[in-house]
This record gives structure tokens, C-alpha cells and sequence, in this order.
């Protein structure tokens, strides 16, 4: 049976979680970029759509802050061995 350390198991978490970053990164750019192309209409509004932009900027950001935490724990783990 292989031996599976937490610093195998954070590296991968942290590789799982950079993905899912990137991919959430890339949505929120397309939907900035939506909105910016098509004025509001009928039940939208501009105010809404930033507000919309900026939690999810948010939570990208607690991401981002999460992954590197991680990265770091991670270095601190492999200068430990």
C-alpha cells in the first residue's frame, strides 16, 4: 500500500484548488465581459450586476488567499523533511 503524507495530500488539494480557480477566474471574466458588452434591459440593472461582480471577485479572493496559505504550509512542510 503506498504511503500517502499530508504533504501529499495538501499538494494535491492545492492542485485541485488552483484548477477550480482558474476556471471560476475565467467565468467571471467572461461575465464582466457580458456585461459590459450588453447595456441593462428589462430586470437588470447596473448597480446589480457590479454587486454581482464584486462578491464574486470577492470570494475569488479568499480563494486566491486560501491556495496561497496552502502553498506556503506546503513549502514549510518539504524545508521540514
Amino acid at each position: 500500500m503506498a504511503h500517502v503524507t499530508a504533504g501529499d495530500a495538501l499538494a494535491y488539494s492545492l492542485k485541485r484548488e488552483q484548477a477550480q480557480f482558474a476556471e471560476e477566474a475565467e467565468r467571471l471574466a467572461k461575465q464582466a465581459a457580458y456585461i459590459a458588452a450588453n447595456p441593462p434591459g428589462d430586470g437588470r440593472t447596473v448597480s446589480g450586476d457590479v454587486t454581482r461582480l464584486i462578491q464574486e471577485a470577492s470570494f475569488l479572493l479568499k480563494r486566491a488567499a486560501t491556495i496561497e496559505a496552502g502553498t506556503e504550509a506546503l513549502g514549510l512542510m518539504n524545508t521540514e523533511k
